[in-house]
């Protein structure tokens, strides 16, 4: 699979993430004479660099589907077959899914994969199940890679340039 788009995390969440691993660092640091003070420190040291350098939003295609992860703590790979449309969509983290994050649920207006970003690459499945993959800025470009990726067979139907500003909302909304 390729990236296609990746938004890293935003300071804040970063800081947030940071503090875990900061504490078990001091703690491994402190008993770091006995072997499990070593490793903790060991891995804390490891899930800093990890915080710090690798983690944030993803969406990767390939030829067999689509991959939407928050790396590196959750990800969902979508088939291409299972895939009706894909757009941009505007969407209020706080108002349409309760925050950040990877939140939502299958059956309200989807699962929102952001780190604070309102611009998304909306993607609905067969079934009606959306993911709402925060790229920001990206997220136009994103849809022009998805659509470059997709094999023709897929079915999938593409809207670039679709109006952004016009928020996803509830169920059942559509732009």
């Amino acid at each position: 699979m390729r990236t296609l788009a990746r938004r890293p995390l935003n300071p804040a969440s970063r800081a947030l993430l940071f503090v875990g691993p900061v504490i078990l660092l001091l703690l491994g640091v402190v008993q770091v004479d006995t072997p499990a003070g070593a490793t903790v420190a060991l891995l804390s040291v490891v899930a800093l660099v990890v915080v710090t350098f690798c983690s944030g939003v993803r969406l990767r295609a390939g030829e067999r589907g689509v991959s939407v992860s928050v790396v590196p703590f959750w990800g969902r790979r979508l088939r291409w077959d299972q895939l009706a449309r894909v757009d941009v969509a505007e969407v209020d983290a706080v108002e349409d899914f309760g925050g950040w994050g990877v939140t939502g649920s299958p059956r309200g207006p989807g699962i929102l994969v952001s780190m604070g970003e309102s611009r998304t690459v909306r993607l609905t499945t067969t079934d009606g199940r959306r993911y709402f993959v925060g790229l920001g800025d990206q997220a136009g470009e994103a849809v022009d890679a998805l659509r470059a990726s997709a094999p023709p067979s897929a079915g999938v139907r593409f809207t670039v340039g679709a109006d952004p500003r016009r928020r996803a909302g509830v169920v059942g909304s559509e732009l």
